[in-house]
């Protein structure tokens, strides 16, 4: 993969034992009520889930906008549209769920042609946040939202990990992500992209329990992969997180950025 686009690159092509770790991060849990609140998804609702991952959400989706609605669920990675195929089967729901695999930035789909889009840890990665904020807001009609949950990976912290190793960690594998601090830029974004009602709010919810280790392992790799790291800085992050969650000792906060914008 090219290092100048490996942001995008690295979510078509992904590695087995990475595959297996984004099954962890993308669960929603006790988060789900959280992170969808100001979305107001609804019965009979027509929804996008862009960049569905592995179907967690596009099930979580299906299920509040019921037999009446449906759920459009997209991802660029192969693996993933065949997982969450699979999982929205499984939960009975295939018949209120459609999955493409996208090959393109663009939405396949009519212009107002959606109540609600949602987009989750995606922004992140996109070539141009403010471009596709403009084409969601293209296929959600009148009076709809546009609900983007993000990071700003530069306010995540990490315990008992050293302040300044992980920020080692994270310059190393800058990378692997188009912008990282999307986060505190979503509501200037969603502005300039032409909505005039944007909402926002921040959730944070502590992990104590290894949740995030999956991420500081992956951002370990991408840091080793991008060839300007301290493998001793690089290796002891990942071994002082991996034993803190075996002892119970681990504590992260990575605050989500939800910003609602009302077309």
């Amino acid at each position: 993969m090219s290092k100048d686009t490996y942001y995008k690159d690295h979510w078509v092509d992904i590695e087995p034992e990475r595959l297996e770790r984004y099954e962890a991060q993308f669960i929603l849990g006790k988060r789900g009520d959280k992170l969808l609140a100001t979305a107001e998804i609804a019965v009979g609702q027509i929804v996008a889930d862009y960049g569905c991952g592995p179907g967690y959400l596009s099930v979580e989706l299906a299920n509040r906008v019921g037999p009446e609605g449906h759920v459009h669920a997209f991802d660029i990675n192969a693996d993933f549209v065949e997982r969450t195929r699979k999982r929205v089967a499984d939960e009975g729901l295939a018949d209120r769920v459609t999955v493409t695999h996208l090959t393109t930035d663009m939405v396949p789909l009519d212009d107002d042609s959606l109540n609600r889009l949602v987009i989750k840890n995606v922004l992140v990665y996109v070539d141009d946040p403010l471009s596709s904020l403009r084409e969601f807001r293209r296929v959600v009609m009148p009076g709809g939202k546009v609900h983007a949950i993000d990071s700003d990976f530069y306010m995540a912290a990490f315990d008992p990990i050293d302040v300044d190793d992980w920020r080692h960690v994270l310059d190393a594998g800058i990378h692997a992500f188009r912008t990282p601090a999307i986060g505190r830029k979503m509501y200037g974004m969603a502005l300039g992209a032409g909505f005039t009602e944007v909402a926002v709010e921040v959730v944070s919810v502590p992990d104590s329990t290894g949740r995030m280790l999956s991420f500081i392992i992956n951002t370990a790799g991408y840091a080793r992969e991008g060839g300007r790291h301290d493998e001793e800085v690089v290796s002891r992050v990942v071994e002082v997180a991996s034993k803190a969650v075996e002892d119970g000792t681990f504590f992260a906060l990575n605050p989500q950025f939800l910003v609602t914008a009302t077309v």
